[in-house]
């Protein structure tokens, strides 16, 4: 599709190259173990090169127990376990050895992957910059939108076909993908801006994206967030609802025209018709979230060290049945790898990780497509299992979190609203492992898995790549944090500020079975909620009492007590409350605010650093939602 499209035929060494750079993709990497060696089924002794000595000792005493007691003899798959850990562990094996490719290529490198030299790019006003390389790469000015490739931006071949392989779906298999699109992070920041216009303001909405329409550029309109297809089928783009766009240099770059064609006036006729649409529904976020949420402990599940314990696993009946000495080898031999709580697990088999299979297919296609993009305003990038990588708006992050890890556990409920809908609500008190929809019970992966997350805050203008460097690194920070020896489970926040200014924190999603980290985090964001009934606490006091313990520190930790932390935290709450409240009503609605506060806290144990931070970006959101409620 490529080839014909930009007519490649006729450039041998590109084609070349492109061909050259897209035989490196993708690496696959594959083991087989044989069932049968010279005829005779596969047995233990053939695996005793990748199998610790205590694995074989069991089975052997597992076979010798059916091939004495059972009606029929033992066929291959009574030892699946041992058959699945030696192919788990080939494919280690095999992935160690990396091939090694000496490549001779000089010149200038994707602006991507920053591997593979630069075969197409789009630059307007020096292009010399590329022509350096070999073979000559190919200038796509009037050949391919700005979608696919920026101007200044240079892509290697593989990096090229990414972008372009919704052209080859559109033709080759279905028309269905010629609105294939996804949201810029502008789009995703003011999805909620969007909504409330299209509900309170449409006639200001519709005048404003109307006077874009003289340009006639298709680049300007894109596809809304998933959630807002039917109220709206294209939009303008996101990116120009933020007053700051509104200049003759961001119009020069996106149109690709020349200054003197845009005319200071007209610009000034849009800045006065989104000043009219703001008046009425308050300003876009600036600022947005990628989530990335990995299932914790995978590996344990699948080799079988996570599941129940052998004697409650079976039928109670046919385990009292089985011999005492028989039932204590079993014991003693199937005890999983560093988990000293259980005696001994249950023998792994297919129908195990069929299980384990269609939960992670239930939560992938059932649970986080619905959470992500039709209950609320985010754009799924996939969702693999237990893997989830989403963008999300600020006014739905904390909804998204919490039920994307509630889901996966099954702690989920669907419910039907008052508009007959039915929406997915967390229930912590569901822990049968199962979630019933439409008269069918889904299976999860059970009240005993976690996950972990990384969330990263950002502003629409950061690079997208800077972003999701961090939002890996916070998820490895979530996978490191432990509270009373457990690890994992748990979820990291990141906040990065436009000035440059870093902001972490972390949280387990439960402490215990009454504490819900994400339903304390929702209570102490509405305290910041300026049109609170009750009242507000203005956001200066969490820099206040950064100030005032600043010297009080030790590494992270103060050197006070937490007796005496609280009351000066009490007593900085009493002054930053604005509210109705007076007298006693004030100092009691102060005091549980800070019996709040103190919860998170003695939950941080008691890192003040973490707990400033939190304040802080809890603080920071509910800020950035208020722009569209003022």
């Amino acid at each position: 599709t490529i080839v014909d499209e930009l007519n490649l035929n006729e450039e041998q060494e590109l084609k070349k190259g492109l061909e050259e750079h897209l035989a490196e993709f993708p690496q696959i990497y594959w083991v087989a173990l044989p069932w049968k060696v010279q005829g005779e089924n596969i047995n233990l002794k053939d695996l005793k090169d990748f199998l610790e000595g205590n694995l074989i000792e069991a089975f052997e005493c597992l076979l010798d127990f059916a091939e004495k007691n059972g009606e029929f003899p033992p066929n291959i798959g009574l030892i699946y376990e041992p058959l699945y850990f030696t192919l788990e562990k080939s494919m280690g094996i095999r992935k160690n050895l990396r091939e090694f490719k000496q490549t001779s290529e000089i010149g200038r490198k994707c602006s991507v992957c920053g591997e593979r030299n630069v075969l197409f790019f789009r630059e307007k006003n020096n292009p010399n910059k590329f022509l350096r390389n070999e073979p000559k790469p190919l200038n796509l000015i009037n050949k391919v939108s700005l979608k696919t490739i920026a101007d200044g931006e240079g892509l290697c071949g593989l990096c090229f076909v990414k972008r372009f392989f919704e052209k080859y779906l559109e033709k080759e298999i279905s028309s269905v993908f010629k609105n294939l699109s996804f949201p810029s992070t502008a789009e995703i920041a003011c999805a909620n801006f969007k909504a409330k216009a299209l509900e309170k303001a449409q006639e200001e909405f519709k005048e404003y994206e109307n006077k874009f329409k003289i340009f006639h550029e298709s680049s300007l309109w894109t596809f809304p967030v998933p959630k807002l297809r039917g109220k709206i089928e294209k939009t303008l783009e996101g990116h120009w609802f933020y007053e700051e766009n509104l200049r003759i240099k961001e119009f020069k770059r996106a149109l690709e025209i020349s200054e003197e064609n845009i005319l200071e006036e007209e610009i000034n006729k849009l800045k006065k018709a989104l000043k009219k649409l703001t008046d009425k529904v308050g300003f876009p976020s600036s600022y947005y979230a990628v989530i990335k949420l990995d299932g914790d402990s995978m590996g344990k599940w699948l080799s079988g060290d996570l599941l129940p314990e052998i004697e409650f696993a079976y039928n109670s009946q046919v385990w009292e049945k089985l011999p005492e000495e028989f039932k204590e080898k079993l014991k003693k031999c199937f005890k999983p790898l560093n988990l000293e709580k259980k005696d001994s697990r249950k023998i792994l088999t297919p129908a195990i990780h069929a299980s384990i299979s269609a939960a992670l297919r239930n939560y992938a296609l059932e649970f986080v497509p619905k959470i992500v993009e039709e209950e609320h305003f985010g754009k799924l990038v996939y969702a693999g299992g237990d893997d989830v990588l989403a963008f999300v708006n600020l006014e739905d992050l904390w909804n998204v979190m919490h039920k994307l890890r509630a889901a996966f556990s099954g702690h989920a409920v669907f419910e039907k609203s008052n508009n007959g809908k039915t929406n997915i609500k967390v229930d912590w008190s569901n822990s049968t492992g199962f979630v019933l929809k439409d008269g069918k019970y889904l299976l999860t992966m059970g009240p005993q898995a976690g996950a972990s997350m990384g969330i990263v805050i950002a502003h629409y203008k950061a690079p997208l790549q800077i972003v999701l460097g961090k939002v890996s690194a916070a998820l490895e920070i979530a996978k490191n944090l432990k509270y009373e020896d457990k690890e994992k489970d748990a979820f990291c926040l990141v906040l990065m500020r436009r000035s440059g200014e870093e902001r972490i924190t972390k949280l387990k999603w439960k402490y215990n079975k009454n504490f819900d980290t994400m339903e304390k985090l929702k209570e102490i964001s509405e305290k910041f909620n300026e049109k609170n009934e009750e009242g507000y606490f203005s956001s200066r006091f969490i820099y206040q009492l950064q100030e005032e313990f600043v010297r009080l520190k030790k590494n992270e930790k103060l050197i006070v007590t937490p007796d005496a932390f609280e009351c000066e935290l009490y007593r900085i709450l009493l002054r930053a409350y604005n509210g109705p409240k007076k007298g006693e009503e004030k100092k009691s609605f102060s005091k549980d605010f800070c019996s709040l506060l103190m919860e998170i806290y003695e939950k941080m144990e008691e890192n003040f650093e973490n707990f400033i931070n939190f304040l802080l970006i809890v603080s920071f959101v509910r800020n950035e939602i208020s722009k569209e409620e003022k």
